[in-house]
């Protein structure tokens, strides 16, 4: 008896262990599920579908460059970044070591983020299915038992770094005219209007080659101000005194755009030393496909973003530089996703639009004769100028921002070895004002404005990211005579690298755009073929063979 009953208890306690077994197993089920593929579809926080790999990774795939690998820090979930040359990556974990977030400019790379027995793989290498995204938020390890994301162990990223030479048109501020080179053909696209001026209609000529008949496409009323290209997808963008963004292609308006011209969202205006417009000027990023405008913003100084892939504007935002100013011609570094502003009240903001609907504003103040009125950029170097109108000699403000200090703030500052470099012999009218740099050449031009036929060819420097103090190496100025006077605001200045043995060009237009002048930097720079005294030409004007008169329709 004792021992049917032992027998009877021993089932009883075996039934109700399985039906308890049975209760357990139904209640971690999910987990159980959720580890067998626990990635899920892409949220709110990450802009990718991760994939669910079970084991370890401790090293990037071979063709790959590891930015960052943590697998053998303590801890593993510890913020990190990685620059290199003009590509960076900012990889940031939260506070509960759990979540990720990044902003980079590189084109392609993938981030592995590792915890329990697996890790979830979020690809963003700009291959069809996986695009590239400049910055993301909420990546995380594979999901734990009960259900949520474990704890990172450790996280690698493995990407491609950024090019060091962006597309001709990329990197060039917001003065008048634009160049578009296509093959061993350039055309330049001219507004007949200014700041200050009534003039309608947009030149377009060629400038090497003949790919197009010269002509002129009308603009009704519309004062034309800026013109930027995208030398990839041949489009450019024009704004006018008021609102309106027109877009072209070829001799006219893009007929793929509807309406055209678009409407950006400026209102009142703001004014310069040079004039005042509701929108100011247009900057191109053609490796984001994105036009950058000035604008202003119910009567404060502001930037606002074109979509080119949608013809959709972004929200407007607006600067945070203390005197409420933005560059007379402010321009975007499309490798650094960096919006670069120095300003009349001699202030240089720089924006970091890595997510460009949620920017960060960092400020920097500048003692120098004059005002800065322009931004120019070396963008394989990260090497900036800022011309200071009104001084004489030209004084310029050279920075390398390859290894800027941003601190966080509202707004926060930024820090980088620079110095005011005066350039002996450089007498300009109105001073220092516009400022341009031929992508791919380490070769730039400094230009005054309102008259005046001088310019300034400067050769930068050809690295960066030592800490050492950047300096222009060498510098001449010479006239262009030919009854050339330079034109208005916003600048008649843009470089350009010739697609045709590869010298640096600057272009300049005149008062009311009857006339432009293309110079040969690179011969400027050669003594043998510009002979210069004291960093001036010998002989006062350019001669022949290094510049070439151009008349606009």
């Amino acid at each position: 008896m004792k021992r049917r009953t032992g027998r009877a208890r021993l089932f009883r306690a075996l039934g109700a262990l399985g039906t308890t077994m049975a209760l357990w197993s139904v209640a971690i089920a999910p987990a159980a599920t959720a580890n067998a593929n626990p990635a899920g579809p892409p949220t709110t926080t990450h802009h990718v579908q991760p994939t669910y790999r079970p084991g370890n990774i401790t090293k990037c795939p071979a063709g790959t460059t590891t930015f960052i690998n943590t697998s053998n820090l303590t801890p593993g979930n510890q913020s990190k970044s990685y620059s290199n040359g003009p590509t960076s990556f900012t990889a940031t974990v939260d506070a509960t070591g759990t979540y990720l977030s990044f902003t980079t400019n590189s084109p392609g790379f993938t981030v592995y983020v590792k915890g329990t027995a697996a890790y979830d793989t979020y690809d963003y290498t700009g291959t069809p299915g996986h695009p590239n995204h400049p910055s993301d938020t909420g990546l995380h390890a594979p999901l734990a038992r009960s259900g949520k994301p474990a704890k990172i162990s450790h996280y690698l990223v493995c990407g491609q770094p950024a090019s060091p030479v962006v597309p001709q048109g990329s990197c060039e501020a917001s003065g008048s005219l634009s160049a578009y080179v296509n093959g061993s053909n350039v055309t330049a696209y001219v507004p007949k209007g200014a700041w200050s001026s009534t003039a309608t209609g947009i030149d377009v000529v060629n400038v090497e080659g003949s790919s197009i008949t010269n002509t002129q496409i009308p603009t009704g009323t519309d004062v034309i101000n800026s013109i930027a290209t995208n030398s990839v997808t041949g489009q450019s963008v024009a704004t006018a005194n008021n609102n309106h963004v027109y877009i072209l292609k070829g001799t006219g308006l893009d007929p793929s755009v509807s309406p055209n011209p678009l409407t950006d969202s400026g209102t009142g205006v703001i004014s310069f030393s040079g004039g005042s417009a509701t929108s100011t000027g247009v900057s191109i990023d053609a490796v984001h496909n994105k036009a950058l405008i000035g604008l202003s913003i119910a009567g404060q100084a502001g930037f606002q973003f074109l979509n080119l892939a949608t013809n959709t504007f972004e929200a407007p935002f607006t600067t945070q530089d203390p005197g409420g100013q933005i560059s007379e011609d402010p321009l975007i570094d499309p490798v650094r996703n960096l919006v670069l502003s120095p300003s009349e009240d001699n202030n240089y903001e720089i924006v970091n639009v890595s997510n460009s609907t949620s920017p960060q504003f960092f400020e920097h103040p500048v003692t120098i004769a004059g005002e800065l009125d322009s931004a120019a950029e070396d963008c394989s170097t990260g090497i900036i100028l800022s011309p200071a109108e009104f001084s004489d000699p030209s004084q310029v403000e050279i920075a390398d921002i390859s290894t800027a200090v941003f601190t966080p703030g509202s707004p926060g500052s930024w820090t980088a070895p620079e110095q005011v470099q005066t350039l002996t012999g450089s007498s300009l009218s109105a001073g220092a004002s516009a400022a341009s740099v031929a992508q791919g050449t380490h070769t730039g031009v400094i230009t005054g404005e309102f008259g005046g036929d001088g310019l300034t060819a400067v050769a930068l420097p050809t690295t960066s990211g030592t800490g050492a103090i950047p300096a222009i190496g060498n510098w001449v100025t010479c006239a262009t005579g030919g009854g050339f006077s330079m034109g208005l605001d916003p600048h008649t200045l843009i470089a350009y690298q010739s697609p045709n043995g590869g010298h640096a060009i600057a272009l300049m237009v005149n008062d009311g755009a009857t006339q432009m002048v293309a110079v040969d930097l690179t011969k400027m720079l050669d003594g043998t073929t510009v002979p210069a005294t004291g960093n001036v030409c010998t002989g006062g004007t350019l001669p022949a063979t290094a510049e070439t008169f151009i008349a606009l329709p």
